[in-house]
Parts: structure tokens; sequence; C-alpha cells
């Protein structure tokens, strides 16, 4: 029964694909929103990744540490582990809130905080990835990329809601060749802000990288 569903599934997902025209290969490249100049220096003591969606978060942590940028490169778990680890317990709030984050900031160093999101909008569904600053709060970069076209999502929408099935179109979110595409933009991006690499001269307009939409 199980297998039976499975190929069904598959099914499903080929004919959405072939009736949209829709493929890996034809997805746009990652449309850049944010990109700020930043004294990214100053924030190589820590990175923290956010829990989201992707079920290979934990990859994301290895690629940030591989990077070789930052000092240590934590889950948001661990936070409370390394705050006790650093005696920090009475100069840190909440880190169920943002405001925890900035207490952490001014305890220990600044660092940065990377998040991922999967957004069903109107054009479709789009995974984006982002970079804020934990002092400050502010988002520096934020990278998006199209994964899935209105077209395709709606009747892939159908045909699983036929099989009585209705998944969430961010279920899982496992695009990894998006994933690698948007990494690849944020890793450009961290290393043109590093001490004595030549920055970007200019942040992007909105809108700008963005095709196929």
């Amino acid at each position: 029964m199980t297998r039976l569903l499975l190929s069904a599934c598959l099914a499903l997902w080929l004919a959405a694909c072939a009736a949209t025209g829709s493929t890996t290969a034809e997805r746009p490249a990652p449309h850049v929103s944010v990109a700020r100049n930043i004294p990214l220096g100053r924030y190589r003591a820590l990175a923290v990744v956010m829990p989201e969606y992707l079920e290979t978060r934990p990859d994301m942590v290895t690629r940030l540490a591989n990077l070789g940028i930052f000092d240590q490169v934590l889950r948001s778990e661990d936070l409370p582990r390394f705050v006790a680890r650093h005696g920090l317990q009475g100069r840190v709030t909440d880190l169920r809130k943002w405001g925890g984050y900035q207490s952490l900031a001014r305890a220990y160093k600044p660092f940065l905080i990377v998040w991922f999101d999967c957004l069903d909008g109107r054009d479709g569904v789009r995974y984006q990835l982002g970079v804020r600053r934990a002092d400050t709060l502010d988002d520096v970069y934020v990278g998006d990329v199209l994964v899935r076209p209105a077209a395709q999502r709606d009747l892939l929408g159908l045909l699983t809601l036929g099989a009585g099935m209705r998944p969430s179109n961010c279920w899982g979110a496992t695009d990894h060749g998006a994933v690698d595409g948007l990494f690849d933009s944020m890793s450009q991006w961290m290393r043109a802000n590093l001490p004595g690499a030549t920055p970007p001269s200019s942040v992007p307009a909105p809108g700008e990288g963005q095709s196929g939409t």
C-alpha cells in the first residue's frame, strides 16, 4: 500500500511538472533584495542558524562552518548551553524572543543569525534565506528563489486534493538545488564583506537578478 501511494504521488508530481513545463534546470537565479555592506569582521565570533522547514539544517551548520569565516556556528537550540558555558545567565534574557538575541550580542560579542523561510505567494512558492545582525536585529542579506510557479503549485494542489491528500506547499522544503543556489549567493555576499575584500559597489535594487517569474 505504501509503495502504491508513493508511486501515485510521484506520478502526480511528474504530471504537474509536465503540464506546466517546469523543470529544476529552469529555476531562476536567486533574487537578492537586501545586500548591505557591513563590517563583517565584527561578527566573526559566532553565527547562529535558526529553526526552519529544511530537513537538512545540520548540513546548513556544517556549510557555514566550512566557509572558515566564523569561529563558531551553532543551532539556536544550542544557545542556552552556550550562555551557561560562558556564565552569561544573568545578562541574557529570554532566547525565545528576539530581545534575547540582542542581550546575548551585548553580553558576549556581536554575531549573525542565519534564517530560512518558505513563502507561498501569488507567484508561487519561494525559498528565502537571510542574515540578521543580532545586535541591531536588521536583515543585512535576503535572497529568495522561485521553486514552484503558481500554475504548477495550483495544479499539484488539485491533484493531491483529488487523491485525498493536501500537504502544505512548503511541507519539507527539500528542493536542495534551490538551497544550494541561495547558499552560494549568501556566501559570496559574506566574502565580499570580509576585511580587505572589495565590497559590492551597490546594493541590488528589488527585483534585480530575478527572472522567469
